[in-house]
């Protein structure tokens, strides 16, 4: 998922021309498009939550809600980080104090990518408020309550950030240009920050997730003699379960094959900046605008609220989260 690594100091560094300039422009006319439909897709679910109060007493929507913010702030760093919708050459450095801050948190992509390791981390931990919800639904209130789901996220951005801390030591002002300096810590050093770095933050939350979805789903309680309430309210699951699958599986196939390229960099197996690794970034921060159209495309609540907030709400619409109909909407009642 990261653009850039960090070169061993032995490594000789091949002299490559400079891309056609109306490749650039192809580029940066992406990525504005990406950060402008990441941006104000995120804000309007951000809105529909924040109309609806009472939706953001549930677990799932306080996480997708902080979810929608990362990929929104994503937008804006595709805006804010050289070389994405802005060219470097065409972006101005501060000079002094301002100018190292801009060097060491926007244009080495700390700031960028960290994003992407935060979504990665909820969606993690939405996989496992799913499986409390049907599994431990007693442990699950005061699991999940408001205030442990806002110290949780807190944790994951501080986590994220001490991950890529090395990227704030790599990138410095001369001048008034942004220069990257060698790894402090060798050849070996690089590539072993690199591995534990994906690791932990990419490859075991992502299989921590499918295998959470998968139990789940292989698991989810059912029995021939409930009642209706129980039946609508498996119903109500299995259609939640199966968005949140979606939202974890678009992450997944995004940021798989750029994060995978990263990680065989340092071993020259891959190469960082060629075509194949630029294609998939693009696909990576595409992951930042989808989100929205799952959550309403896959759920009557949120397709309901939107519509609703769009002014193009018109009609009887059918109960939250279910398909069940006027004479059950007494049943859709909240799954936490």
């Amino acid at each position: 998922m990261d653009d850039n690594t960090t070169c061993p100091p032995t490594a000789t560094v091949p002299s490559t021309a400079p891309p056609p300039k109306s490749q650039d422009t192809t580029l940066n006319v992406i990525f504005w498009v990406i950060a402008v439909v990441s941006f104000t897709s995120n804000s309007l679910f951000c809105i529909v939550l924040l109309r609806k109060r009472s939706m953001l007493r549930k677990a799932h929507n306080i996480l997708l809600f902080s979810l929608a913010v990362v990929d929104m702030l994503t937008g804006v760093f595709l805006v804010a980080t050289p070389g994405y919708a802005i060219s470097k050459s065409d972006y101005p450095v501060p000079l002094g104090l301002r100018g190292e801050i801009f060097c060491r948190l926007l244009a080495n992509r700390y700031l960028l990518f960290a994003m992407g390791k935060v979504s990665i981390l909820l969606v993690a931990y939405l996989a496992v408020e799913r499986w409390y919800c049907v599994f431990r639904p007693i442990r699950y209130r005061n699991q999940f309550n408001r205030k442990r789901i806002i110290i949780s996220v807190f944790i994951m951005f501080i986590v994220t950030c001490v991950l890529s801390m090395n990227k704030l030591f790599e990138t410095c002002l001369v001048g008034n240009k942004c220069v990257s300096k060698k790894a402090p810590y060798g050849k070996y050093g690089t590539r072993a920050f690199i591995i534990t770095y994906s690791f932990v933050a990419f490859y075991i939350p992502c299989l921590l997730t499918w295998l959470t979805f998968a139990h789940i789903m292989i698991n989810l309680p059912s029995s021939p003699g409930e009642s209706v309430e129980n039946v609508n309210k498996r119903r109500r699951q299995r259609l939640l379960l199966r968005m949140c699958a979606l939202t974890a599986a678009a992450l997944t196939i995004c940021v798989f094959p750029s994060q995978t390229i990263y990680v065989l960099s340092p071993f020259g197996i891959t190469k960082i900046g060629s075509p194949v690794h630029k294609g998939f970034n693009i696909l990576v921060f595409i992951n930042s605008c989808v989100n929205p159209f799952i959550y309403c495309f896959t759920n009557k609540e949120y397709r309901k609220e939107f519509k609703r907030l769009l002014g193009c709400n018109k009609g009887y619409q059918v109960s939250p989260e279910t398909e069940m109909g006027p004479n059950h909407t007494q049943a859709t009642t909240a799954m936490n």
